[in-house]
């Protein structure tokens, strides 16, 4: 099929390619269907594209990557919702923020809210972990920071 998106132009998506988030995503509650576009010249990243929204794209990243003692507690209500039979089954990534005024040096992600995939069942939901201690900008890239703009952050 032909999706067109503002960030890509016109892609082919083969139809298994194709992501369900019954819940949508946070703020994004009307947008169900996705699928995942490379990040040009980089394989941490990919873009989790809207197939009916061509304006809606999150960029994605493994937290585990940046931070891997991150810890993503699942519960069986959620397990049940994505038919997760077996821990093989999930992946999960983080959306990314990219601020206009740092870049790439102050990107940021959310690791309150991961999201968890199901790849073999092609469905997907993010999940917000309340009471976890992680919140939505854990930045990516602090060592690229300045000293004095590591002390603005936090």
């Amino acid at each position: 099929m032909q999706v067109k998106t503002t960030r890509f132009g016109i892609l082919n998506v083969e139809e298994e390619k194709m992501l369900v988030f019954p819940s949508g995503m946070v703020g994004f509650p009307h947008l169900h269907d996705y699928f995942f576009v490379p990040a040009q010249g980089n394989d941490v990243f990919a873009w989790m594209q809207a197939q009916n929204d061509p304006d809606v794209a999150f960029l994605m990243v493994d937290p585990f990557v940046f931070f891997p003692d991150y810890d993503v507690k699942l519960n069986k209500g959620i397990c049940d919702f994505l038919q997760i039979r077996d821990q093989s089954e999930v992946t999960i990534l983080t959306t990314v923020t990219i601020p206009p005024r740092e870049g790439v040096r102050g990107m940021t992600a959310n690791l309150l809210a991961p999201v968890v995939i199901n790849h073999v069942r092609a469905v997907g939901r993010q999940v917000i972990m309340d009471g976890s201690g992680y919140k939505i900008k854990h930045t990516l890239f602090s060592h690229l920071l300045k000293d004095s703009e590591r002390r603005a952050c936090g």
